[in-house]
């Protein structure tokens, strides 16, 4: 990461990853805990890795982990909504009741990962990597969720979620504020 950082004027992390040195592959993240309930959002983590970490219940809203390895992270429940995970590496990972509403997986590996119902409502699934593999039941999608080349969300059980139509929303408060007048 320190390469990027020095040739790069958009480095502007809220954590910087180091190693810590001694060749162990342990981590140092400034500023954050790396935990359950943690709250990294809006946070940049490009190619942060960080392997089987346990951040279930997290908010990573609006967070850069691209490039980032996330093998067998436990992210059940997390908030990942509009995350930004191209290309990181979520194999064997859980991602049960997870939100994805509006993220980026775009090419992302997730070989064997528990997408159990998670949210991928307006997502990005373009180019996932193995999503054959992966365990896909209940999870949930809407009409603007991008799927990757020759994945039909009907042979994995998924939950298709409708987008409210306006024009229902208006009727309802329209016939509410009739209701109210005649009283």
């Amino acid at each position: 990461m320190s390469v990027v950082c020095f040739t790069t004027p958009i480095c502007v992390a809220d954590i910087w990853q180091w190693t810590d040195g001694d060749n162990d592959g342990s981590l140092w993240l400034s500023n954050s805990l790396v935990e359950p309930y943690a709250d990294l959002s809006n946070q940049t983590l490009w190619w942060a890795d960080l392997p089987y970490a346990n951040l279930h219940h997290a908010n990573l809203e609006n967070t850069d982990f691209s490039f980032a390895n996330l093998f067998g992270a436990n992210l059940k429940i997390a908030n990942l909504s509009y995350a930004n995970l191209f290309e990181a590496e979520l194999g064997d990972s859980i991602l049960a009741y997870a939100s994805f509403f509006g993220a980026n997986l775009e090419s992302a590996n997730i070989a064997d990962a528990n997408m159990f119902y998670a949210d991928f409502s307006d997502a990005n699934l373009y180019g996932l990597e193995n999503w054959e593999t992966a365990f896909w039941l209940a999870a949930r999608y809407n009409a603007n969720t991008i799927f990757p080349e020759g994945m039909n969300p009907d042979d994995y059980a998924m939950i298709e979620l409708e987008i409210p139509a306006p024009a229902a929303f208006t009727i309802l408060i329209l016939a509410g504020s009739a209701t109210r007048r005649r009283r």
